[in-house]
């Protein structure tokens, strides 16, 4: 389970297969339920717990995936 002070390490991608074109670390600012408060952005965000995959202790990766408009 996710903690405070944990590092997460966010990958974006343009879309599936494609790699990652941008990435960057956050720390976990606080969990409320399910939902985790990151910050390390200009504001904090938020994410799934469901969305991050452990990646050691005290680490963890979230994989964003940025959607084009039609």
């Amino acid at each position: 389970m996710p903690q405070p002070n944990d590092t997460v390490h966010i990958r974006f991608s343009m879309g599936r297969g494609a790699g990652p074109f941008w990435q960057t670390n956050a720390t976990i600012a606080s969990i409320s339920g399910r939902t985790v408060v990151l910050d390390g952005f200009d504001r904090e965000v938020t994410t799934s717990v469901a969305e991050l995959k452990r990646e050691g202790p005290g680490r963890w990766l979230l994989d964003w995936e940025i959607k084009t408009r039609p």
